[in-house]
């Protein structure tokens, strides 16, 4: 049988993978025909290895469907596909029914990454020794194809992780407190483990720099970190955003999207404000965390995902599943490992360097010196019961320093910007119940507020609007796109 270009062949397809950086199942496809194809069988595929799993998962198959069904697993020492892939030696085997075997391991980047296992002989004839060297060849070309389409992929992949989060620099976080310290510990201790992790705590707690923080110290370290606010979603397009859609499956879908379960594979997915989600979106959440595989809008395939899950929510799950409003069995799904984070008012001691952290980390952002609290400002951020928590004390950081002066600051400065604030010469009390506040309005929808007002005033002249909130326009802008007010050109 004349022998096809096999170069030109995978060049073929690992064109087709850089050219849609997540088509690698394609370049798989043509990479089990190829190998069918050269060595005259009827069916082939490749078993691509899952190190943390300990599993080989079936990656591509071509010919009869029996034991060929993409995704499926078994342990990566089973049969001869597992001996080939622990000694990493290519073999030629009688299979079942007169079948004859040829198996041959992947390797690339120093270490086996799969294996490619073909059988049924047109005519039944025995593999020779010239065959299985021809294999192995053949298998070595795929390999290359893989680990370029897989590193095209990799990077790709990040791309666009960062194409669709929000551009906004970590603030620093702190964490003396006994309670915080309390948190990371438990958090830190679960990083290791695979289990799915709860993360509760009202909003501005930090839920995100701790899921960051297990993603990091976790075996998982190397792969994406993908953070999702469930509630920016929008319903008609939450199962598209999550798993992801295929050209054609609806209007305007003209060409395929990848979800965040698949952008997220190998790595952490946050799920914030889990519990805005809605109880269609909820059941299929479910599935993909009992299946561990997902489906694009408007395809029928069934794709393998390996993604550790970390959920995020300000709401007390339990009671929402007890109303009806969260479905129970997901509540248990995901109420593996909760880890509860304090508010602001519960950690008085990381106030006074969280704001020094904050005013540094705005300043070095400015381009201006730093400020410093003076003794008498420091009970008034202590009274404050901050309903907006770190995210709260961070934005009035940012405001001491965009609109105060290089003066320290004081009492009188702070009780123009904290609401409710003691009158300025008044004592303030540490231990004295904080003076009642605005529940239903945060600081988050006051400075919203405020946007809007200065924008209708200026008839949407960015420039008129910062001189009236006595900012620069590039700081107006980054407030804008912070709170979606700025639109894509």
């Amino acid at each position: 049988m004349p022998r096809p270009d096999l170069e030109g062949r995978l060049s073929a397809g690992a064109d087709a993978a850089l050219a849609a950086f997540l088509d690698l199942d394609d370049l798989l496809r043509r990479a089990a025909a190829y190998a069918s194809h050269s060595a005259g069988t009827e069916a082939t595929r490749i078993l691509l290895h899952d190190g943390e799993a300990h599993e080989l998962v079936v990656a591509a198959a071509v010919g009869p469907p029996d034991d060929m069904i993409h995704g499926s697993r078994f342990p990566d020492t089973t049969g001869i596909p597992g001996e080939v892939f622990m000694s990493g030696e290519a073999r030629v085997a009688p299979g079942t029914a007169a079948r004859t075997l040829m198996a041959a391991p992947l390797n690339g980047g120093g270490r086996t990454i799969g294996v490619v296992e073909t059988v049924s002989r047109a005519g039944g004839a025995a593999f020779t020794s010239g065959d299985l060297e021809r294999f192995v060849s053949c298998c070595g070309l795929i390999a290359v194809a893989l680990e370029s389409a897989s590193l095209y992929r990799r990077v790709g992949r990040d791309t666009e992780i960062l194409r669709r989060t929000r551009d906004l620099t970590a603030p620093p976080f702190i964490a003396e407190s006994a309670a915080m310290r309390r948190a990371l510990d438990q958090a830190d201790r679960a990083a290791g483990g695979r289990s799915t992790i709860l993360l509760t705590g009202e909003t501005g707690t930090g839920k995100e720099y701790v899921a960051r923080r297990i993603h990091e110290r976790s075996a998982r370290a190397s792969g994406p970190f993908v953070a999702i606010n469930c509630a920016a979603l929008p319903e008609g397009l939450l199962e598209s955003e999550l798993f992801g859609h295929e050209k054609g499956a609806f209007t305007g879908a003209d060409k395929r999207r990848i979800g965040w379960f698949e952008l997220a594979d190998g790595g952490t997915l946050l799920l914030d404000e889990i519990g805005d989600l809605p109880l269609p979106a909820q059941g299929k959440l479910l599935r993909v965390l009992q299946e561990r595989e997902i489906t694009r809008v408007g395809g029928s395939q069934a794709i393998r995902v390996n993604v550790r899950l970390i959920a995020a929510t300000h709401r007390n799950l339990a009671d929402e599943a007890s109303g009806g409003r969260f479905r129970e069995d997901l509540f248990f799904r995901l109420h593996v490992v909760p880890i509860a984070l304090p508010p602001l008012r519960d950690r008085l001691e990381d106030i006074e360097p969280l704001t020094t952290a904050f005013l540094e980390h705005f300043a070095a952002d400015l381009g201006r010196a730093t400020r410093r609290l003076t003794p008498e400002a420091l009970p008034l951020l202590r009274a404050h019961r901050w309903p907006g928590n770190v995210r709260e004390l961070e934005n009035l950081a940012e405001r001491l320093l965009v609109l105060g002066s290089g003066e320290p600051i004081g009492p009188a400065e702070l009780s123009g910007l904290l609401p409710h604030a003691p009158v300025p010469g008044v004592s303030v009390n540490v231990a004295a119940p904080a003076a009642p506040i605005i529940e239903d309005v945060s600081l988050w929808e006051q400075e919203h507020a405020l946007l809007v007002h200065a924008l209708e005033r200026s008839n949407g002249n960015q420039t008129r609007a910062a001189q009236l909130l006595k900012i620069s326009r590039e700081q107006l802008r980054t407030r804008m796109r912070r709170y979606g007010l700025l639109r894509k050109p």
